[in-house]
């Protein structure tokens, strides 16, 4: 099949005209269900697990002299790592072939590492041992760069598009629910002793693992023809490209949340003074409100397509900042957490405008092109915050600043891209 550079990326693109056997795998809801409830499981557990171990790792190195300019540089060497990881790793997973599937074999070679690291942080927690508590976080931060450059495809492989997002809807309600939970329970945990909350993540992880033998992957057999190469997926993604445009808005649209993300425990410690539990308590309503508006959520994006619902994310970011500049103390904080939380899924409406311009079988290589992109980016914005944060007098409003700006700048991207693909259909409505 010849496909011009001009022209948009049909969903078949470079596949079978027929597939029975995986029109059948498709065909077969209970199926869908079945793997996207044991991915749910798998996420799930990892994310609780790492959103309650990770903040308090971080906080204790920034206690121990790790101070944000150093970790921000350390997240930023990881993303631009991870930015070329993706596309190695990605690719590989497209044309891995076992009986395990294409994703799965990472997972599992991953989990012990990561598994390995959390349960020996609080071995290490002492200011003597500072060099291997950073080369702890460093190791899980590789082998979850390679989960997520490989496992986190299962999503989109196993769930047919006309309903991807209202289907990780479901897992984002479940892990709302959960997340409530635990963060609730964090001050408690923490309470017990201070190796006791890693040993639960541990825990938590070890099974949920285990629930990924479950998974069925798609009959999806694409072997490779050639070496991975350092342009291998640019290569498959630049077949279209228009989409640079795409990824380069996808990468740059939620910066004010990406900043957020990463400054909030440090702001709400250093700045507001909030104890550790008060932090983890603020932040727990945000998962209980995720709850109910998942699905909603899912379904705007599958209706009205991603473009309106990026205009809609970018002002609701808008208004987020805004409020940011007023919180003082715990409430107000929480208000913050719920209004990102209200905002935060609208996210997928970027992404999923790239994830249905991929074919099947490429979909690694088109994402981790997205997610090299996405990841460079990050990275760069990161370090430039966490020295400017730290030469402002620990300022971390600064960094706030810094991503709304680039967030309102990543609106033009996609304009540009949209009026790209308006005048290639002669005019006529195109909607991802």
């Amino acid at each position: 099949m010849t496909t011009h550079n001009t022209a948009p990326i049909p969903e078949n693109a470079h596949m079978p005209l027929a597939d029975p056997a995986l029109d059948a795998y498709y065909a077969d809801k209970k199926l869908m269900w079945r793997n996207v409830t044991l991915i749910g499981i798998c996420n799930i557990g990892w994310g609780v697990a790492d959103t309650l171990v990770m903040p308090l790792v971080l906080m204790r190195l920034l206690d121990l002299g790790v101070r944000e300019n150093i970790q921000g540089t350390i997240s930023s060497v990881n993303g631009w790592a991870l930015s070329f990881m993706v596309m190695y790793f990605s690719w590989k997973s497209d044309h891995t072939v076992t009986r395990f599937g294409r994703r799965r074999p990472w997972y599992f070679v991953s989990a012990p590492f990561i598994i390995g690291a959390m349960a020996l942080f609080p071995v290490f927690n002492e200011a003597r041992w500072v060099a291997i508590l950073v080369g702890l976080v460093i190791v899980k931060m590789i082998f979850m760069d390679i989960v997520a450059s490989t496992f986190s495809l299962l999503g989109i492989d196993c769930v047919r598009r006309d309903v991807l997002a209202r289907a990780n809807s479901v897992l984002g309600a479940a892990g709302g629910l959960v997340g409530f939970v635990i963060m609730q329970l964090a001050g408690r945990i923490i309470a017990v002793s201070e190796w006791f909350p890693f040993a639960v993540g541990a825990v938590i992880m070890t099974l949920t693992t285990l629930c990924a033998f479950g998974i069925k992957e798609p009959p999806i057999r694409h072997p490779t023809t050639e070496k991975f190469k350092i342009w291998s997926t640019f290569k498959v993604a630049a077949l279209d490209k228009r989409i640079f445009w795409l990824m380069g808005g996808v990468a740059l649209i939620n910066s004010y949340l990406v900043m957020n993300s990463t400054w909030l425990w440090f702001w709400a410690k250093e700045t507001l003074q909030l104890a550790r539990g008060d932090i983890y308590q603020a932040l727990s309503w945000a998962g209980l409100l995720s709850l109910v508006l998942a699905y909603p959520i899912g379904w705007i994006i599958d209706r009205w397509g991603g473009f309106r619902v990026v205009l809609l994310f970018w002002a609701g970011q808008v208004a987020c900042f805004l409020w940011a500049m007023q919180v003082h103390d715990k409430t107000s904080l929480i208000i913050l957490s719920l209004a990102m939380t209200v905002i935060g899924p609208l996210y997928a409406g970027a992404d999923i405008m790239v994830y249905k311009s991929a074919p099947r079988q490429d979909i690694g290589s088109i994402t981790s092109t997205n997610s090299c992109i996405r990841n460079a980016y990050r990275a760069t914005l990161g370090f430039i915050s966490g020295w400017a944060i730290y030469f402002c007098g620990h300022n971390y409003r600064v960094g706030f600043v810094m991503g709304i700006v680039m967030s309102t700048l990543a609106v033009m991207f996609f304009v540009i891209y949209r009026r790209l693909m308006h005048e290639q259909m002669g005019g006529n409505h195109i909607e991802h």
